[in-house]
């Protein structure tokens, strides 16, 4: 058998001797979803009438009253009595999708209500959020206020300087806050430990929708229900672009956002649609397709650039391919930096470590997609450290190995990091990455190995997988953290009828199996081997073309 480092294990019972059975099949017969499906949602904890056809079907209604955020209502007033005062007001964002999506809508809503208002997002080479840098050249503009849009919790030092510059800053954020509340006129942020606001998982995007909720309601004579269809698409992209759970209230903003952009899309996400040939957007179109385009200009190029063509409705179809040209070269950028990483972790024998420490002439932008790439193929815990000194760390997928906290042992080699369990951020003098290696090799010595692990719903043949499935499955999206697609175990098969090996580097795979198409991404490396069964994992892919993605595999 060929090897494989990745453990599984079955999340549920079987349906057949699950102690709810009875109850499974009611609430499967009450809402014509397979019980299968069914079975996935009621361990979910989705487990009763109500419940169901509250998941299946949520309603603007389903949305919290914006002013249940804390600063909410000292917000509101204080960008109508900006508006009234005709007063420059500037919105600040984020190099990434999510930042691009909440500039988007938060500058469509107040050019909506007739604000003199711009907006600026930080090129990747400035860092991430608001700085006095930018404050200070935000100043000799005649700014009066200020509106970041994910980002700002953590910006002590700019927040000082506006109130210095006579600048009031109403922070908009969604990000752990590490320390003090910002010093700022008003600051909205779910995860404040004061928060008084019932959902706290909200997207940057998120929080700026609810911000604009708010301005709606706050105004007698506009009805939100009317007017927040223009908003509700940004609002699901970055919520689903940023990886966040897509379950509550997230839910509900992603579910109302893919019905608009699949009924009524906007003029713009139109054009866009149809340059990529989608005749139907889900989350994973979303999450593999559309969100790199834009995250591929914060991260090579200029994201005012997408925010641009994102707020006006005249967007061309060429200014569109401009977008799609920086993510292809992006995606070969991507390709030509990871081989190289490869050949100098083989070369210096760097796999051999239980943290993987890179570092190299790569671009900034893309060292964590790098970082990602080699966890993933190499199974362990990743670094990539620029000729800038800038590092992007990622754990291994599937593990519970938290990268941050050897980063965080070794924190005397470094000038600044942050992050979290799964991914995390650093900077370092280049004479000092040889110490910081052996560093965290240490940090980590008493560990034991570190494995990923995949959780599978349970034992279902693909041979015997019905097509009707395909159309329940469209019902539960959108799918994602907190709401996975259900992961299936194929047993043992020797009914593989061909594969084709695709790609740059014959890295993917795509397979034949009783007449059912399947697709194994960086998975090529297995067919190059001698094998005559197949064992896989393997997940239901697109409900049009009825086809499958593999998780992982064995072969024997």
């Amino acid at each position: 058998m060929v090897k494989n480092q990745t453990i599984w294990r079955q999340i549920n019972p079987q349906l057949n001797s699950h102690p709810n059975k009875s109850l499974i099949y009611f609430l499967a017969r009450q809402t014509c979803i397979e019980p299968i499906l069914m079975h996935g949602l009621f361990e979910q904890g989705i487990n009763t009438e109500e419940r169901v056809w509250s998941f299946l079907y949520p309603s603007i209604n389903d949305l919290h009253n914006p002013f249940l955020l804390n600063d909410m209502k000292k917000s509101v007033f204080r960008i109508i009595q900006a508006m009234k005062r005709n007063e420059t007001i500037l919105i600040f964002g984020d190099y990434d999708l999510d930042g691009i999506s909440s500039s988007t809508l938060m500058h469509q809503c107040l050019k909506y209500f007739g604000a003199n208002v711009s907006f600026r997002l930080p090129l990747r080479h400035e860092g991430y959020g608001i700085s006095p840098k930018a404050i200070e050249e935000i100043s000799n503009l005649g700014v009066s206020l200020i509106i970041t849009v994910d980002n700002g919790s953590s910006a002590h030092e700019a927040m000082r300087m506006a109130k210095e510059k006579g600048i009031d800053v109403i922070v908009t954020d969604h990000h752990e806050i590490l320390g003090e509340f910002p010093n700022c006129y008003a600051f909205i942020n779910p995860k404040r430990f004061d928060n008084t606001y019932p959902y706290t998982n909200l997207s940057g995007a998120g929080v700026a929708f609810k911000l604009v909720q708010a301005l709606f309601q706050a105004t007698s004579n506009l009805s939100w229900e009317k007017h927040f269809h223009d908003y509700i698409e940004m609002a699901t992209l970055g919520t689903i672009a940023d990886l966040m759970p897509l379950e509550g209230e997230n839910r509900v903003i992603c579910s109302l956002g893919l019905c608009k952009m699949n009924n009524d899309p906007s003029q713009v996400l139109k054009k866009l649609f149809g340059l990529l040939n989608l005749s139907y957007v889900d989350s994973t179109k979303i999450g593999f397709q559309i969100a790199p385009i834009f995250n591929s200009v914060g991260r090579i190029d200029d994201p005012n650039k997408a925010t641009k063509l994102l707020t006006n409705t005249d967007t061309s179809e060429e200014e569109l391919k401009e977008l799609i040209a920086i993510n292809r070269k992006r995606q070969s950028l991507t390709t030509e930096q990871y081989q190289q990483a490869e050949q100098d972790i083989l070369k210096n024998g760097w796999d051999n470590e239980k943290i993987i420490v890179v570092h190299g002439e790569f671009h900034n932008g893309i060292i964590g997609i790098i970082a990602a790439r080699v966890a993933e193929n190499f199974h362990k815990p990743t670094i990539v450290i620029s000729q800038s000194g800038t590092g992007s760390a990622r754990t291994v997928q599937g593990s519970n190995f938290s990268i941050i906290n050897p980063i965080k042992q070794c924190s005397q080699y470094l000038k600044k990091y942050g992050g979290h369990q799964g991914a995390a951020g650093l900077s370092i003098d280049l004479e000092k990455i040889d110490l910081f290696r052996k560093a965290v090799q240490l940090a980590i010595m008493n560990d034991s190995e570190i494995k990923p692990m995949i959780q599978y719903t349970n034992q279902f043949d693909l041979m015997k997988f019905p097509v009707e499935l395909f159309k329940d499955l469209v019902a539960l999206e959108p799918f994602g953290i907190g709401n996975p697609k259900p992961i299936f175990h194929c047993p043992p098969t020797q009914q593989l009828s061909n594969f084709e090996l695709f790609g740059n580097n014959k890295e993917h795979v795509k397979l034949t199996i009783n007449k059912k198409k399947l697709l194994a991404f960086s998975k090529g490396h297995h067919f190059k081997k001698q094998w005559t069964t197949l064992e896989f994992l393997y997940t239901p892919n697109c409900w049009k073309e009825k086809n499958f993605l593999i998780n992982d595999l064995r072969i024997f």
